[in-house]
């Protein structure tokens, strides 16, 4: 461990757990061993060599989901998120993991290449190019359920014009972050490297998962890897060309501005918190919709369960943080949730109770800007 994070170990340990609220892992779960500042004093008692590394002494550094909620209730600015990420890469050093993980490097790859011939089947081949201006790269979890995200995203860019957008065609679908929350360090920093040589041809990588935008712009330099292009968000491209969507519907004028849905928006967490990507989508989303706001919302927004690889190691509580996010919508009478992340809709979508109904932010703006089809004679 670095120093800082050494630093970061310490003001946790001895802190009077001003966060206990925050966390959403201990709150879905109401156990007080994974409230931050107990998970942080596991892993110093782990460290110091006071508790023996075990599956089930090690348990408490798995129920984070890195969603940096804890931070916002944190004097000191701790990251608990690395730091506990830090713990998981000692624990597989020696070996010592959940089962859930066995073997999850050789698994992490397997999908990895099923998902890359499934994105060559799903979606138009000659959309794809080894080299361009501006290239997509969608993200594992939006070609896992289907790919329809991802036709809709190419169908938006082509109504603003963007119609240049290229398929990145690579080997790799995913950025790699679930290895590194995994604790797997070294399949991590070979996997960013593989990515980052194949993205170097792009000028611009558009993508749609979140944790997939925080790793490349922050946890890849962090291990040493660059990557010349730039890399944006799919709500931070379409909100440069924002003005050249058409509006939905009935957006057009005040007289019919009761045409116009209300759709609830759900900030993903590595979004938000981690890239302050929070106006973006909102600006995409306000040209179809009336964005309706969660009463923890932008920098405060609440986890879906679905970061840290805890749909893997903990599913049933993973599923439990998805269903308390969307309780506030239920309450009101249900509605739509709109996200802008590919792991987010799924986690959300999966556990929506009836009335309300989750959908991707671009899909969803495509549906509302779709040309109507003229009658047939």
């Amino acid at each position: 461990m670095g120093n800082l994070t050494l630093t970061h170990l310490e003001y946790c340990t001895y802190c009077p757990k001003m966060c206990r609220h925050t966390c959403p892992v201990s709150e879905a779960t109401g156990r007080e061993t994974f409230i931050p500042q107990n998970k942080q004093q596991r892993l110093s008692q782990l460290r110091k060599g006071k508790q023996p590394y075990t599956v089930e002494t090690t348990e408490p550094l798995w129920a984070c989901t890195g969603c940096r909620a804890c931070i916002n209730a944190c004097v000191h600015g701790v990251e608990v998120g690395p730091t506990l990420f830090a713990g998981r890469a000692e624990a597989a050093k020696r070996n010592v993991l959940p089962p859930e993980l066995h073997r999850y490097g050789e698994r992490f790859r397997a999908r990895d290449e099923r998902l890359g011939r499934s994105a060559r089947d799903l979606l138009p081949r000659e959309r794809f190019a080894a080299e361009a201006r501006v290239g997509l790269w969608p993200g594992c979890d939006a070609i896992d359920k289907g790919a329809a995200d991802v036709l809709a995203q190419l169908e938006v860019f082509d109504r603003v014009g963007a119609e240049h957008v290229r398929l990145v065609d690579s080997q790799a679908v995913c950025g790699g972050y679930p290895l590194l929350a995994a604790g797997l360090v070294e399949a991590f920093r070979w996997h960013a490297g593989r990515v980052a040589q194949e993205l170097a041809r792009f000028g611009t990588v558009v993508m749609t998962c979140s944790a997939c935008v925080h790793t490349l712009r922050q946890l890849y330099p962090a291990e040493g890897v660059s990557i010349p292009a730039e890399i944006l968000h799919v709500s931070e491209y379409l909100a440069q060309h924002v003005e050249r969507l058409p509006r939905a519907v009935g957006a057009a004028t005040s007289a019919a501005a009761s045409a116009v849905e209300t759709v609830w928006y759900h900030d993903p967490c590595y979004l938000a918190r981690w890239e302050k990507v929070m106006e973006a989508p909102r600006r995409v989303l306000a040209r179809v919709a009336e964005v309706r706001e969660f009463a923890w919302s932008h920098g405060e927004t609440e986890c879906c369960g679905g970061g840290g690889v805890l749909p893997k190691t903990m599913p049933a509580v993973a599923d439990a943080m998805a269903r308390r996010r969307l309780h506030e919508v239920s309450e009101a009478g249900g509605g739509t949730v709109v996200t802008s992340c590919g792991t987010c809709k799924h986690m959300l979508a999966r556990n929506a109770p009836a009335g309300v109904i989750v959908r991707d932010l671009v899909e969803y703006v495509e549906s509302r800007t779709r040309p109507s089809t003229p009658p047939a004679p």
